[in-house]
């Protein structure tokens, strides 16, 4: 018999049993990989069409057991967080700390820059405020490369953990492919939508918690559904506001400012483990030397809290991607075919079937 299966977005056959159970020991077909056969009406998970060779299947990170498909409590996100960050750890995490070390080089050279003005100080008849003025030449370059890379990493990293989510190969390079095509609305949606929050904090603190919710799942709509900025806003906005289950804390709202809260308090707490003893050493030191970012505790303590941000920065993340699979499969009802084929993920069937 001929088989074919989905990787990757694309259809990979004709093999054999033989190629098939190869690729099932080597972790290449898990249980929930989209295989085909001839006399087959449809598509179908691998675990459906061979039962009994399930026990057989394994994550392509080489976990062992499967992160199915089905509606989550915040108890169950979190914990399918940690789990998936478990499994792929390195990968994430390196992702990230390319992305915090960007951050980290950009940002000291704008202090370079500023720190030498201000050392040097003003010519004579200028006024003091002109000293600085020097560095602002290079200070929206450096934000526009933060922020550029920032989102190629976020996006990356959602690429990657929905594939890791839905058993899919693990490939950064293959996620990278996926933002890089999408990169610009998702800079567009990014900024679009942190305009109008900024505008709603302006205006009124209410909006902008209000906006800020609505958008909060914008980043995931484009990378996941390829659709357009402003689509992006309208999809994440409908999102957020679905009524998924009974109950004030069932809410899309509520789910989310808890996983937010818990997100942030576990940044908070490992970050005020980096940043107290330098605090301390700092003042006992008396090495603050007025701002400059050249000293050698201050270097340090740089280092250190760029690579805890991103051995960090990934959990929150993680979580609401798997919340943003939550709303979709409470709303719409999704099994693994569907999901994968919204993502592209399920190459057409060669019967014709959709």
């Amino acid at each position: 018999m001929t088989w074919y299966y989905a990787t990757g977005g694309q259809q990979v056959g004709p093999i054999t049993d033989a190629d098939l159970e190869r690729l099932v020991n080597a972790g290449m077909v898990t249980a929930e990989t989209l295989i085909w056969h001839e006399g087959l009406s449809e598509w179908q998970p691998y675990s459906r069409v061979k039962p009994g060779a399930v026990a057989s299947a394994a994550f392509a990170g080489g976990t062992s057991a499967a992160l199915d498909l089905r509606p989550m409590g915040i108890g169950d996100i979190l914990d399918r967080t940690f789990r998936l960050y478990r499994s792929h750890f390195m990968p994430f995490f390196l992702l990230m700390l390319l992305i915090q070390a960007v951050a980290f080089v950009c940002t000291l050279a704008w202090q370079t820059a500023l720190w030498s003005n201000l050392q040097t100080g003003p010519r004579p008849g200028e006024a003091p405020a002109f000293a600085a003025l020097g560095s602002l030449a290079l200070f929206f370059p450096v934000m526009i490369i933060i922020i550029v890379f920032t989102q190629i990493g976020i996006g990356t990293l959602t690429a990657a953990v929905s594939a890791a989510f839905l058993q899919q190969e693990v490939s950064l390079r293959q996620a990278y492919l996926v933002v890089r095509n999408r990169l610009g609305r998702l800079l567009g949606a990014t900024v679009l939508s942190s305009l109008i929050i900024g505008l709603g904090f302006m205006l009124c603190v209410i909006p902008g918690i209000y906006f800020s919710l609505w958008y909060l799942l914008v980043g995931e709509v484009v990378i996941l559904e390829n659709v357009g900025v402003t689509d992006s806003l309208r999809r994440s906005k409908e999102l957020m506001r679905i009524k998924t289950d009974r109950g004030f804390a069932q809410h899309n709202y509520t789910k989310a400012g808890i996983i937010l809260l818990i997100t942030f308090a576990l940044g908070a707490v490992v970050g005020g483990i980096v940043s107290v003893p330098f605090g301390i050493l700092n003042a006992m030191s008396g090495a603050h030397h007025a701002g400059s970012p050249f000293g050698p505790l201050q270097l340090l303590q740089g280092v250190l809290t760029m690579t805890v941000q991103a051995a960090v920065a990934p959990v929150g993340r993680i979580a609401m991607i798997l919340f943003y699979y939550d709303i979709r499969i409470r709303k719409e009802g999704f099994d693994l075919e569907i999901l994968a084929s919204a993502l592209g993920r399920q190459p057409t069937p060669v019967t014709g079937t959709t």
